[in-house]
């Protein structure tokens, strides 16, 4: 019996050593897979994040170049070869402001205009070691400006060249992009461009840079030729795939850390074991946790802005399905501000990306400090950010929080010496009031937001049904105003004349109307709205000035007048497009008259300028409508090309309510007379008005005691029997 009780202990405690051994074989080939794939992916992490990295700093070089590279002084100057010049804007600028290493101006005829090195000028100018690689980037970029189809496009893009190579063995970026016009008004030549080529080491600083932005541990660079490739490490090379180097770091090892850690204790599990294996339990755990920390980290870099840190679009959404799947009827309510920044475009347009990244990151830094831990700040995008709150009172939460936004954004922003000022815009969507559904109540949100922006920005808006009623019935609209240009059977051009203050016809102004088969004759504000934000304005635009001279052949009258969106003039190609409508139709420029009001020229002063310039050169009258009602300035009035004023009708109707009202028009009309532009009263409705206009001096007068506007065969019938002469009422 005793020996069959031993025989079955040592049975038993094999069987035990036996398991302990499969379960530490078990443990330890999981432990090592574990590690592997720990070690595998943080790896792949840091290169994605180094990479990525490159591949930005290659791309802002270029991108840093085209604040200078458009510029009609540049072209002048450099093909002058006005070497002082040259020094002076472009000769330690880029250094400064970007940290470009070296700046070469090559003249097209290959002359070196300018070399400078940091902030300083190289003379005589000489690419020294620079030659080959500088050589290499710039002969591409003449090959892509010889293949351009149109001013400044190539088949695939913008006009640049950016590569990679060595230069006394050490990589740098080599940039090189044409200095070519900003405006219609300079002119370059296939094969004449002046090359501005930008270089920049990506060793030393950069390295640096790199390093702090993705976290490695002591990166560093390596020539190829001395190196041999490590898992810890990436190439850098031209984009034909020439290595010329690597960035070399101490690559994470989370999983080798973590067997190094282990490896003193498994030699005692073997004599051990009971006690081992609460051990092994308790590193397992800590191996898993290390685990979920590195795949957090990766987590975190997927759903969240890597310009502010803030959470993502997907990260919002996710959030935003959670809250809404959680709301009990009754006791909690969800709300979603969407925020889009006012003026934003300018601070690109003027102080350049940088100063934009700048602003976005200070943006997301005083909404976070608003919001707090009562909500999610989220980056959708561009100039885009989504506040999501949970709150048993929804709206009053959310207006409320939309005022303290829109008071924090009072204050500038200070950005490197420049000061900028930023406004929001927010709309607001509610649950489950709104929509219970994530895709629905963005929408909403979207559909209050573009209503906060209509009704004149830095507000917010709530989210109402009347708004989807509107945007239903806007899309409708919009669809039935395409159909209607395609077949041309619904739009009209109604005309009504234009008298001198002797009661002859002077010209007369080309009204759009629509006949729409449902709502009948549509307000001409809310047509020309719809197709300004459709982008049909354009289109819209060429079928009345192409009706307008149609008309223009088929009776004698001395001009006919067309008015002309804003959206229409931020087109650079708007006064080309009309001269060759004017031209098709073989009409005289001087018979045509584009009316423009004065937030035109105001809203964008340089390219209205050029553009109403490149018409009035070549004999297209330019009048400035509803004049009074802007800013009325004397300043663009004397800058811009005008042939008329014409005064809106809110003045005139004042001239009969006192001393006042003729007083300013009396203004107007010397202001005028001493820019000797013509001046046009609109909306005479009275006898005593037009008396007194003529009394005043008014050149010319349009309004319904003269004629109601007119539909196009009745104009044409009726100027015919007057001969050419159509007096008031006739």
């Amino acid at each position: 019996m005793k020996s069959l009780s031993k025989s079955l202990a040592s049975q038993i405690t094999v069987a035990i050593a036996l398991l302990t051994l499969l379960a530490l074989a078990s443990l330890a080939a999981f432990t090592w897979f574990a590690a592997r794939r720990a070690d595998e992916e943080a790896l792949r992490t840091q290169k994605m994040l180094v990479q990525r990295e490159i591949s930005s700093i290659m791309a802002a070089v270029p991108r840093e170049q085209e604040s200078f590279s458009v510029w009609d002084d540049g072209v002048i100057h450099t093909n002058k070869r006005d070497v002082q010049w040259v020094e002076e804007n472009f000769g330690g600028w880029m250094y400064r402001f970007f940290k470009h290493d070296r700046t070469y101006i090559v003249a097209p005829d290959g002359e070196l205009l300018l070399s400078a090195r940091g902030e300083d000028v190289v003379k005589p100018p000489s690419f020294g070691a620079d030659f080959r690689a500088a050589e290499r980037v710039m002969t591409k970029l003449r090959e892509r400006l010889q293949a351009r189809e149109a001013p400044w496009q190539v088949p695939g893009g913008d006009i640049f060249v950016v590569d990679i190579d060595e230069i006394e063995q050490r990589p740098a970026i080599l940039s090189a992009r044409p200095i070519r016009p900003h405006t219609d008004a300079v002119v370059v030549p296939k094969g004449k461009e002046s090359i501005f080529l930008a270089v920049k080491f990506l060793d030393g600083p950069v390295v640096k840079e790199i390093a702090s932005t993705t976290l490695v541990k002591e990166l560093r660079y390596e020539p190829a030729r001395d190196y041999v490739p490590q898992p810890g490490s990436i190439g850098v090379g031209s984009q034909q795939g020439d290595v010329i180097g690597y960035y070399v770091w101490t690559a994470d090892r989370p999983g080798l850390g973590l067997i190094r850690q282990i490896a003193p204790w498994a030699s005692l599990v073997l004599a051990f074991a009971a006690g081992i294996a609460f051990y092994q339990a308790r590193k397992l755990r800590r191996a898993s946790a290390e685990l979920q920390e590195s795949e957090g980290r990766a987590r975190h870099l997927a759903f969240h802005d890597w310009l502010t840190g803030l959470p993502n679009r997907a990260r919002l959404e996710s959030r935003l399905d959670d809250i809404l799947a959680d709301l009990l009827p009754g006791q909690a309510e969800a709300a979603v501000l969407l925020l889009d920044l006012d003026r934003f475009k300018n601070v690109n347009d003027t102080l350049g990306h940088r100063a934009g990244d700048q602003v976005i990151q200070q943006t997301a830094r005083r909404l976070k400090d608003i919001v707090g831990n009562t909500g999610l700040v989220a980056r959708l995008g561009g100039d885009e950010f989504a506040i999501v709150i949970a709150s048993r009172n929804a709206v009053e939460a959310a207006s409320e929080l939309s005022d303290r936004v829109l008071a924090a954004f009072i204050p500038p922003f200070q950005l490197e010496g420049d000061t900028a000022h930023i406004g929001v815009s927010i709309g607001i969507a509610t649950a489950p009031e709104a929509a219970l559904h994530r895709e629905e109540i963005l929408r909403k949100a979207d559909i209050a937001l573009y209503e906060a922006k209509k009704q004149g920005r830095g507000r917010y808006e709530l989210f109402s049904r009347t708004m989807d009623d509107t945007v239903k019935q806007r899309r409708q609209v919009e669809a039935d105003l395409r159909k209607a240009l395609a077949t041309g059977k619904e739009l009209e051009l109604v005309y009504q004349p234009l008298y001198s203050a002797e009661g002859r016809i002077t010209g007369a102004e080309a009204l759009l109307r629509w006949n729409h088969p449902v709502h009948q004759c549509v307000s001409p504000l809310f047509l020309v709205t719809i197709a300004e934000e459709s982008g049909l304005i354009a289109q819209i635009g060429d079928w009345v000035l192409h009706e307008a001279c149609r008309m223009a052949k088929r009776v004698p009258v001395a001009w006919i007048a067309v008015n002309v969106s804003p959206v229409q003039l931020r087109d650079a190609d708007f006064a080309r497009r009309c001269l060759d409508i004017i031209r098709h139709h073989r009409i005289a420029p001087q018979r045509i008259q584009i009316e423009v009001t004065e937030a035109v020229v105001i809203e964008n002063p340089e390219l209205a300028g050029t553009i109403l310039g490149a018409l009035r050169s070549a004999g297209v009258r330019v009048a400035l409508d509803d004049f009074g009602t802007g800013y009325s300035s004397m300043s663009y009035l004397r800058n811009y090309p005008l042939d008329r004023l014409k005064i809106d009708r809110f003045f005139v109707r004042a001239l009969l309510e006192g001393e006042e009202g003729r007083a300013i028009i009396a203004a107007m009309i010397e202001m005028a007379r001493a820019l000797k532009l013509k001046v046009t009263a609109e909306g005479v409705e009275t006898q005593e008005q037009r008396d007194l206009l003529v009394k005043l001096g008014c050149d010319e007068m349009q309004g319904y005691l003269f004629s109601r506007p007119i539909r196009a065969p009745h104009f044409i019938a009726k100027f015919s029997s007057a001969g050419g002469a159509i007096s008031p009422n006739s």
